[in-house]
């Protein structure tokens, strides 16, 4: 169902638009430039939030409703949510990994100059090097909490959590077809929803290498959810329960 799956990708990108645009007003205005504390009394916090609240249940809606469709085909391998052109399939594996590896380069030159450089070079080497992105999500949050262990202001790195949290689900959600545990509604739910948080933490401080990643793994999760939805379709013999 290839319309449903540009459906829920244009969903996704309005809602981070709007996020994005929350968190960069956040970002501008509710943090002291000297100390880099909060502001009290600002509304942009609870604006982000409820944004994040708002795409969750849009786009929980919008996946979810595709499992109680009647006499549906839901992917239950690999190979079946990602069955696509070859060279679709080649151009965006190729481009999505470049950028990824292109920005744990860029980690990695730039290392130097960041708090904890030791760790920072070893997510860049995991970044260029691993196939397995959640091994490369946990460790980035290991770093992500050394990095902002001493920062008081929670809500300046939360955001940059969730997203990442979000992503490990995601790959977690994809793997089980690969184990013999489809659960395709999920999959796509999660890949959305990750890919908005990715987005919506773009506009924080952080270097260019971890941006150009952050960007990059939004841009997985869009790709395999997409493909994923696009291999939902209508079955002869009823719907497939175990892979919904």
């Amino acid at each position: 169902m290839r319309k449903n799956a540009w459906v829920i990708c244009c969903c996704t990108a309005v809602l981070a638009a709007f996020g994005t645009f929350f968190r960069w007003l956040q970002d501008q205005v509710c943090f002291e430039a000297e100390t880099g504390l909060a502001v009290r009394g600002s509304i942009w916090p609870y604006a982000v939030a409820l944004m994040i609240v708002i795409a969750a249940v849009v786009l929980a809606v919008v996946c979810f409703r595709m499992k109680n469709q009647p006499h549906t085909s839901f992917p239950d391998s690999l190979p079946a949510a990602f069955a696509a052109a070859p060279r679709v399939r080649t151009i965006g594996g190729v481009v999505l990994g470049a950028l990824l590896a292109v920005g744990g380069a860029w980690l990695m030159i730039s290392s130097g100059t960041l708090s904890s450089p030791g760790l920072q070079r070893v997510l860049a080497a995991l970044t260029i090097m691993t196939g397995a992105p959640i091994v490369l999500l946990v460790f980035w949050l290991i770093v992500s909490y050394k990095v902002n262990i001493i920062n008081p202001t929670i809500s300046a790195y939360a955001v940059e959590i969730l997203a990442l949290c979000a992503a490990l689900i995601a790959f977690y959600e994809l793997a089980g077809f690969a184990y013999g545990r489809p659960k395709a509604t999920r999959s796509i739910f999660w890949s959305q929803f990750a890919a908005f948080l990715c987005i919506t933490a773009l506009p924080d401080d952080r270097t260019g290498g971890q941006q150009l990643m952050l960007a990059a793994i939004a841009g997985m999760l869009l790709f395999q959810s997409y493909l994923t939805a696009s291999n939902i379709r209508p079955a002869v013999s009823g719907p497939v329960d175990g892979a919904q």
